[in-house]
C-alpha cells in the first residue's frame, strides 16, 4: 500500500479529537516554519501525533476527510491560479524592467552602426570665393549622451568629432579645418507584430543641437548664421540618409504554451543617473500593490540591469501549473496523470523579510481520492546562484521542505511528515518544474538587433524583500552569415 495511503488509513481508525490534532499539527508546524526552515520533524511529535489518531475513537462526519469535498476545494484553487488578463496593460504598474547605462547604450549604438557615423559626405557651401561644396569626414567614433534636453525628454545626444575640406566650383580645394557636432535624437518604442517591440532612433525628427567649425578662416563665434544654416543643411543631409533607424528587438518570453506575454511599453530617461530605462508589461496579473518603483539606479559601471518584481514569478508559476508545463496532478506512484489523485498548489512565492539571497515558496499537496483525504501545506526555499563566465546566468537550488500544517489527512500527515517524505516523485516534479522555469524567466534574453548577436554576462544578482536585480554586462557580434542554400 502507498505510504501516504497508509497514513490516511491511520486516520480512518478513528478521530473524534480531529480538532486537538489540528492544533497540535498547525503549533508544531508554525514552530518548525519559523524556528528551522528545513524538513527536521521530530520523532517525538510523530509518535505524539500517531497517539493521537490511536485514541481518537470514530471518523465521525468530519467534512475535511470527505474526498469529495477536497476534490471540490482543490479544483477551485486550481482553476482561480494562472488565468491571464485580456490584454497586456499599457500603463502602470510595471513588473519588469531594462535598464540601460550610457556604457549599455553606447555599446548597443556600436553594435547598430559600428564606426560609421549618421553624418558623413558632402553639403552645398557659398564661401567668400564663391559657391562650392564642403566635404565633412568624422574623426571620431559617435558618443551618446543621456542627457536633459528640453521639450524631448526620451531624446538621446550623439556628438563627434569631424574634418572638412572645402571645394569650389570646379572641384578644387579652398580650405581645410576641423570641427564637432552635437544633434539630439527622439527615441520610440513601436510594436512589431503581437509579441515583440522595437527601440527606434527616430531620425525624421532629428535635430542639430550645437555646431563649432575652425576653417579656411571661418569660425563659430564671428559667423553665427552661417554656422546656423550650415546645422540645418547637416540635419537635412542625416535625415535623408537615415531615417527611423532599429537599435534594438524586444521578444517576448519563449515560456510554457507561448500565451505569456512580456511587451516593452514606456522608455524613461534619468538624465541624473545616465540610465535608460524600458518599462516591461506583461498579461500576468499582478495583486494589489504589486509592481516596481521605476528608477535611474544602477550598479557603477553596469551597462545593464534588468528587474524583476517577485510577485511577478508567483503568478508565472501558477500560470505553468495551469498549463501543464508544471505538472499539477499525480498518480499513486508520482507520475503526472489528470486521472491522479494527488495534487500541488500554490499559496504565495515570496522574497526573504531581511534581504537574504532566497526566494520562499508556499505550496500545498493534496489528496482527494481513493480514501481519506485532505491537504498538507509545505514551504520550499529557492537559493538564488550566479554561474559565473560568458554566458552565465542567474542559477536557482531548491532547498528541503517543511511541513506547516494541514487539513483533514493532512493534518496527520503533517505532523508525521508522510505526505512529503514518501511522495517525493510528486514534489521533485514540482521542485523541478519551478526551478527550470523560473530560471528561463530571470534570464531574459530575447534581446536582438538585426545582424548581430548579442552574449550576456550577468555580473552579481540582488535579492530583495519585493523584487530582484541581476547586472550583466553584454557584447555585441556580428552574426555570421547564412550559407547559400
Amino acid at each position: 500500500m502507498h505510504a501516504f495511503a497508509r497514513t490516511l488509513v491511520l486516520v480512518s481508525r478513528g478521530i473524534a479529537g480531529q480538532n486537538e490534532l489540528m492544533s497540535a499539527a498547525w503549533m508544531n508546524g508554525s514552530a518548525l516554519a519559523h524556528g528551522l526552515r528545513r524538513l527536521t520533524i521530530g520523532a517525538g511529535l510523530g509518535a505524539a501525533a500517531a497517539s493521537l489518531v490511536t485514541a481518537a475513537g470514530c471518523r465521525g462526519d468530519d467534512i475535511y476527510f470527505d474526498c469529495e469535498y477536497q476534490a471540490e476545494q482543490f479544483r477551485e484553487t486550481a482553476d482561480g491560479e494562472g488565468l491571464l488578463l485580456d490584454d497586456v496593460p499599457k500603463g502602470d504598474p510595471f513588473p519588469v524592467a531594462i535598464k540601460f547605462s550610457e556604457i549599455g547604450v553606447n555599446k548597443l549604438l556600436e553594435g547598430v552602426v559600428g564606426q560609421d557615423v549618421p553624418f558623413t559626405g558632402e553639403l552645398p557651401f557659398v564661401w567668400f570665393s564663391g559657391p562650392g561644396t564642403l566635404e565633412l569626414e568624422a574623426t571620431t567614433a559617435p558618443v551618446l549622451e543621456l542627457e536633459a534636453l528640453e521639450g524631448c525628454p526620451t531624446c538621446v545626444q550623439y556628438s563627434f568629432d569631424f574634418n572638412c575640406i572645402l571645394y569650389d566650383a570646379g572641384g578644387k580645394p579652398k580650405g581645410a579645418g576641423v570641427g564637432s557636432v552635437k544633434f539630439r535624437v527622439p527615441l520610440v518604442l513601436e510594436p512589431r507584430g503581437e509579441d515583440a517591440t522595437a527601440l527606434i532612433a527616430d531620425y525624421d525628427r532629428l535635430r542639430v543641437q550645437k555646431l563649432e567649425l575652425n576653417a579656411f578662416g571661418l569660425e563659430s563665434e564671428e559667423y553665427p548664421g552661417l554656422v546656423d544654416a550650415l546645422g540645418l543643411f547637416m540635419g537635412d543631409k542625416i535625415r535623408e540618409s537615415y531615417g527611423p533607424t532599429e537599435l534594438l528587438i524586444l521578444d517576448s518570453w519563449e515560456i510554457g504554451a507561448g500565451d505569456i506575454k512580456l511587451l516593452a511599453r514606456r522608455l524613461l530617461v534619468f538624465p541624473e543617473d545616465n540610465t535608460l530605462v524600458l518599462a516591461m508589461q506583461s498579461n500576468l496579473p499582478l495583486p494589489p500593490g504589486g509592481g516596481l518603483e521605476l528608477d535611474g539606479e544602477m550598479g557603477m559601471g553596469v551597462p545593464m540591469q534588468l528587474e524583476f518584481d517577485i510577485a511577478l514569478f508567483e503568478a508565472m508559476v501558477e500560470r505553468l501549473l495551469a498549463e501543464g508545463d508544471i505538472p499539477r496532478v499525480y498518480d499513486e506512484d508520482g507520475n503526472p496523470s489528470e486521472d491522479g489523485n494527488y495534487g500541488v498548489t500554490l499559496d504565495h512565492l515570496t522574497g526573504p523579510p531581511d534581504d537574504q539571497e532566497f526566494m520562499t515558496t508556499q505550496f500545498r499537496v493534496w489528496r482527494f481520492a481513493e480514501g481519506y483525504c485532505g491537504y498538507a501545506t509545505a514551504t520550499m526555499d529557492l537559493d538564488v546562484g550566479l554561474e559565473q563566465g560568458q554566458g552565465g546566468g542567474v542559477t536557482l537550488s531548491a532547498g528541503d521542505i517543511a511541513v506547516l500544517g494541514g487539513q483533514g489527512a493532512g493534518a496527520v500527515a503533517a505532523t508525521e511528515s508522510e505526505l512529503v517524505d514518501d511522495n517525493q516523485d510528486v514534489v521533485e516534479s514540482f521542485r523541478s518544474g519551478i526551478v527550470e522555469n523560473l530560471g528561463t524567466t530571470i534570464n531574459y534574453n530575447a534581446l536582438a538587433i538585426e545582424g548581430s548577436s548579442i552574449v550576456f554576462e550577468t555580473l552579481a544578482k540582488d535579492v530583495k524583500s519585493t523584487h530582484l536585480e541581476t547586472w550583466i554586462d553584454f557584447i555585441v557580434v556580428e552574426a555570421p552569415d547564412e550559407p547559400d542554400p
